[in-house]
C-alpha cells in the first residue's frame, strides 16, 4: 500500500464514480460527521456516480439510498441493493429474484446463527439485524465488546456450517448465497451506471477499512483504504492500492478532496 500522495492525478481525474464502505470509512467512531457528508455532496455535484457498499441491514440501505447524496446503496454484504431513480423513487435488486429461495435461505440462516451464538460466549445478534432481509450480523464490537479472536472464532464457526461470514469493524456479517460486495457492485455498475466491464473498471474507485471490504480491494485497481486498514493488513490477501493518512471519515474526506482537486486541475 502506498500513501494517497503517490496516486496519479490523471487516474483520479478520470474517475466516473466512487463506491464507499460505511462504518469506519464514512463514519468516525460511530458518527457521520457533517464534513464527511459535505464531501459526499461535493463529489455528487462534480458528477460522480456514488454508492455506499455496506454490511448494514436493508433498513439502513433504503434510508441511505433515499436521503444521502448517492445513486445507490448496496446493503447486507451484497444481498440487496437500493437504487435511486432520477425522480427520487427507490427500487430494490436482490441477489436472487427467487422469493421462495430467499425465504428458505433465511430460515436456514437464522438456525445457523442461533447455533453459533450459543457456541461462543457473549455472541449475540446485532441490534440492527431486526431490519435485515437477507443476511444477519453477529455483534462483536458495537453494543457487545468481544475480542478480535472471538470475532474470528464466530466467523470460522459460521463458515464451518456452510455460510459466508466476514468481519467488519463492528460485526461478523453472515449469509447464505453466492454473492458478496464485489458481485453486487459489478451488477450495479453494469445495470445502473451503464459501465462496460472490465473495460471501464479503472474509471471507478472503492474505499474501505475492514476485512469485509477485501473483495472490492481485489476487484478495483483504483482501491483505497482509510488509515485504519493498516491495523488489519495481516488478515488481508488483497490490499488496497493506496491508503489515506487519516482515519475514518477524515480519510474519506482526504480522498474526496484529492479527486476534486485532480478534476479541477486536469479538466
Amino acid at each position: 500500500m502506498r500513501t494517497l500522495d503517490h496516486c496519479p492525478r490523471e487516474m483520479l481525474a478520470g474517475l466516473r464514480g466512487l463506491l464507499t464502505d460505511f462504518d469506519g470509512t464514512l463514519t468516525t467512531k460511530g458518527r457521520l460527521e457533517a464534513e464527511t457528508y459535505a464531501a459526499l455532496s461535493e463529489l455528487k455535484e462534480a458528477g460522480l456516480f456514488l454508492a455506499v457498499v455496506t454490511g448494514r441491514p436493508a433498513g439502513w440501505g433504503e434510508l441511505i439510498a433515499r436521503t444521502f447524496p448517492v445513486d445507490a446503496c448496496i446493503a447486507e454484504s451484497g444481498g440487496v441493493t437500493f437504487v435511486k431513480g432520477r425522480k427520487g423513487a427507490v427500487h430494490r435488486m436482490y441477489y436472487t429474484d427467487d422469493e421462495a429461495r430467499r425465504r428458505r435461505d433465511r430460515r436456514k440462516l437464522e438456525k445457523l446463527v442461533a447455533e453459533v451464538c450459543a457456541e461462543v460466549p457473549g455472541a449475540k445478534l446485532s441490534v440492527d439485524s431486526g431490519y435485515t432481509e437477507v443476511a444477519l450480523s453477529i455483534d462483536w464490537n458495537e453494543d457487545v465488546k468481544l475480542s478480535q479472536e472471538d470475532a474470528i472464532r464466530i466467523a470460522e464457526a459460521c463458515r464451518a456450517r456452510g455460510a459466508r461470514a466476514v468481519r467488519s469493524s463492528l460485526h461478523v456479517n453472515v449469509w447464505l448465497g453466492d454473492f458478496d460486495k464485489a458481485t453486487a457492485a459489478d451488477r450495479l455498475l453494469v445495470e445502473v451506471a451503464k459501465a462496460k466491464l472490465p473495460r471501464d473498471r479503472s474509471r471507478f474507485a472503492f474505499i474501505g477499512d475492514a476485512p469485509n471490504d477485501e473483495p472490492l480491494f481485489d476487484a478495483f485497481s483504483a482501491s483505497f483504504g482509510v488509515a485504519d486498514v493498516k491495523k488489519v493488513r495481516g488478515e488481508l490477501e488483497a490490499l488496497p492500492s493506496w491508503v489515506t493518512h487519516s482515519k475514518g471519515g477524515e480519510g474519506f474526506q482526504e480522498l474526496a478532496a484529492a479527486i476534486l482537486v485532480a478534476k479541477e486541475l486536469i479538466a
